[in-house]
């Protein structure tokens, strides 16, 4: 019995790469679990949900919830780390690196508390930026603090070594009608409306005369409140950060520096 070979025509090759385009990429693991105390899930767009465990893997995409009475580290393949106290919610929105060094790694923190120890940054296009819903901080090589308040969706940064760019840009880069931003008023054909308010403009490049940016050093805090009013960069006092500090966060944190500073 002769074999007969299967052909495939141009038609069905261009069918078959527009399926393949058609189908998402799984991401490329970004993060593994180093530290897991407590319970902690990620969920991803495709709607999977899984319970994170010490050696697993988190992928670009992922949002990440921590319950409550959890510490949660995730190490990069650059050695960098977020840690997540209880009740925090973050997205992972990039991390990529190159053989060269540079890279580019973007976070989201919703609510709750994130520390970050930072490898060296290489080349000026390598970034690694925490955001929240008011506030962005960007790093070259530090280890700070950021947290996202809840109730009255104030940002807190501290920073421990190094210097951190702190701003109020993402304020100004939600879309109207989001999160107390004045919509967009529908006035068919009329500019101005009939009650004299004119139409806003829709959503375009932010300049940065629109946002302020502080740069905050070693041992000192800056504070945006919920609607982007920022302080600037003042000492914050240490011993009292521990001692308001009930479940042991920032202490926990300062030690695992140190242990993977010997490492």
């Amino acid at each position: 019995m002769r074999s007969r070979t299967l052909r495939a025509g141009p038609l069905a090759l261009v069918a078959l790469a527009a399926w393949a385009l058609a189908v998402p990429a799984l991401a490329a693991d970004a993060a593994k679990v180093t530290i897991l105390i407590g319970n902690a899930t990620a969920a991803y767009p495709d709607g999977r949900s899984e319970a994170l465990v010490k050696g697993g893997s988190v992928a670009v995409g992922a949002k990440v919830h921590t319950a409550a009475k959890t510490k949660l580290e995730l190490r990069l393949s650059d050695t960098s780390v977020i840690r997540l106290g209880s009740n925090s919610d973050l997205e992972l929105r990039a991390a990529h690196f190159s053989g060269k060094g540079t890279k580019n790694v973007s976070a989201e923190l919703i609510t709750g508390q994130a520390y970050a120890s930072v490898s060296k940054l290489v080349g000026s296009d390598s970034k690694f930026e925490i955001s929240t819903g008011t506030a962005v901080a960007g790093v070259r090589g530090t280890a700070f603090r950021i947290d996202a308040k809840a109730n009255d969706k104030s940002t807190v940064v501290r920073v421990y070594t190094g210097s951190v760019a702190v701003s109020n840009a993402p304020l100004f880069q939600k879309k109207a009608g989001q999160d107390g931003v004045p919509a967009k008023k529908k006035c068919p054909g009329v500019k101005p409306c009939r009650d004299g308010v004119k139409e806003v403009a829709g959503p375009r490049e932010v300049t940065k005369k629109e946002w302020e940016e502080f740069v905050a050093k070693a041992m000192q805090e800056v504070r945006v409140a919920g609607d982007g009013t920022m302080s600037a960069p003042v000492a914050f006092d240490a011993q009292k950060e521990l001692q308001d500090d009930p479940e042991g966060w920032i202490a926990w944190n300062k030690d695992m520096d140190k242990a993977q500073a010997v490492e």
